[in-house]
C-alpha cells in the first residue's frame, strides 16, 4: 500500500473502524495491514431488553473514517442484527463530528431485490444505503453490484461506488497457468453473458464463450425447467462466475448440462458467497473442479467445510479503494488499468 513516495492530498487524518462485537474478523484486519493502519476501538454492549449501545473510545473530530463492515447472512435475525449495529455506529460517530464518514460494505443485503416483480413491491436493494445515509453516512462502497442499474433509476442522495471485481477474478486464474484455448467461459443465464463476455476478452479467449438459457418445455408435462446450451463446450474445461451464490441451484443444475454435454473440468466461482441452507453439503457432493469464492461475505466457518475452495482475497483492493478516496484519486483506475 503506501509506499514511500506517497503524498496524502486529504488534510483530514484516515480512521478505520470494523464491527463493534466481532472485532477479530480477519477481513477488516487486513484492511488495515495493507493501509498501514490500525482498527480503532469500539464496542458493543448488549442489555437484556436486547436493545444495544454502541461506543467508540477515540475522538474521531475532523477524521476520515471508514467503516469496514459484513453483515452475515442466512438467518434474518442475524442479518437484522447486523445492520442495526452498523447504523447504530455510524450514528454514533456521527456525533463525534468527522470530516465525512464512508461505509465499505463488501456484499449490499437485498442487492438482488432491485426491481418490482409483482404489484406494490418495493425495491429494497435502496433500503441499506438510504438507513445508512439517515444516520450520517456519506457514500458507500460496494464490491460488484448485482444490478448497478436499479440505482441510476432510482437515485440516491449519497453515492454509491460500485468496484468491480473481475481484476481479482482474472488474476486468480492466470495464476492457473491454465491453457485457456482449452477452456470455455459459460455465463449461467442470459443476464450474465455481457460480464462472462467481457472476462473472456480480458483473459484473451473472446470467442470461448458458452450461454445457457434455462427455460420452461411446453411439451414436457410436470417439468419445470429445460438447460439449454448455446456453443460448444464438448471436450473444453469450463469457469462458470457468478456475482452471488446463496442456494447454488443453477450452478448445480449447470454443472449436471455440462457433463452431460461433454465438458472435461467445470469450476465455479462468485463474488458473494452467501450460502443458505444445506447449500455447503450440495457443493461438495458436486463433482466441480474447483470452487472460488472471494471472502466479501464467507464466513470462517463455511470456508473450513468447503471442500475444493480456494479464497480470492478481497482485502488488497478494499485498501486500494480507501486509500484512493481517502486521497481524492480515481477509483474506476482499480479495474481499468488492471491494478
Amino acid at each position: 500500500m503506501p509506499g514511500s513516495d506517497h503524498i496524502n492530498l486529504n488534510p483530514y487524518p484516515l480512521k478505520l473502524y470494523g464491527s463493534p462485537s466481532r472485532t477479530d474478523e480477519a477481513l477488516p484486519l487486513k484492511v488495515a495491514k495493507f493501509l498501514k493502519n490500525k482498527l480503532a476501538p469500539c464496542s458493543c454492549k448488549v442489555f437484556k431488553d436486547g436493545s444495544f449501545l454502541v461506543h467508540h473510545t477515540e475522538s474521531v473530530r475532523d477524521r476520515d473514517v471508514y467503516v469496514i463492515f459484513q453483515p452475515r447472512f442466512g438467518d434474518k435475525e442475524i442479518l437484522a442484527y447486523d445492520l442495526d449495529e452498523c447504523e447504530s455506529l455510524v450514528f454514533a460517530l456521527k456525533q463525534g463530528e468527522p470530516s465525512r464518514i464512508t461505509v465499505v460494505m463488501p456484499s449490499l443485503p437485498y442487492a438482488r431485490q432491485d426491481k418490482p416483480s409483482n404489484h406494490r413491491e418495493p425495491v429494497l436493494s435502496q433500503k441499506v444505503p438510504m438507513r445508512l445515509q439517515m444516520v450520517g453516512a456519506h457514500r458507500v462502497v460496494v464490491l460488484h453490484l448485482h444490478n448497478p442499474s436499479s440505482y441510476n433509476a432510482h437515485p440516491l442522495t449519497i453515492p454509491m461506488v460500485d468496484v468491480n471485481t473481475n481484476e481479482l477474478l482474472i488474476k486468480h486464474i492466470r495464476s492457473k497457468k491454465f491453457d485457456l484455448e482449452k477452456f470455455k467461459i459459460v455465463a449461467p443465464d442470459l443476464g450474465a453473458a455481457p460480464s462472462c463476455r467481457k472476462l473472456a476478452q480480458h483473459l484473451g479467449i473472446p470467442e470461448n464463450i458458452v450461454i445457457i438459457n434455462k427455460f420452461r418445455d411446453p411439451k414436457r408435462a410436470n417439468h419445470n425447467e429445460v438447460m439449454e446450451i448455446i456453443g460448444d463446450v464438448r471436450g473444453y474445461n469450463c469457469i462458470m462466475p457468478d456475482d452471488i451464490a446463496d442456494t447454488c441451484g443453477t450452478a448445480l443444475k449447470c454443472l449436471k448440462t455440462l457433463k452431460e454435454n461433454g465438458a472435461r473440468d467445470v469450476y465455479f466461482t462468485a463474488t458473494h458467497a452467501v450460502l443458505s441452507g444445506d447449500v455447503v453439503e450440495n457443493l461438495n457432493s458436486a463433482p466441480f473442479s474447483g470452487i472460488w469464492f472471494t471472502d466479501s461475505c464467507l464466513s470462517e466457518e463455511k470456508k473450513k467445510k468447503i471442500k475444493k475452495l480456494e479464497i480470492i482475497s478481497t482485502a488488497k483492493l478494499i485498501a486500494k479503494i480507501i486509500d484512493n478516496l481517502h486521497n481524492g484519486k480515481s477509483v474506476s483506475e482499480l479495474w481499468h488499468n488492471g491494478n
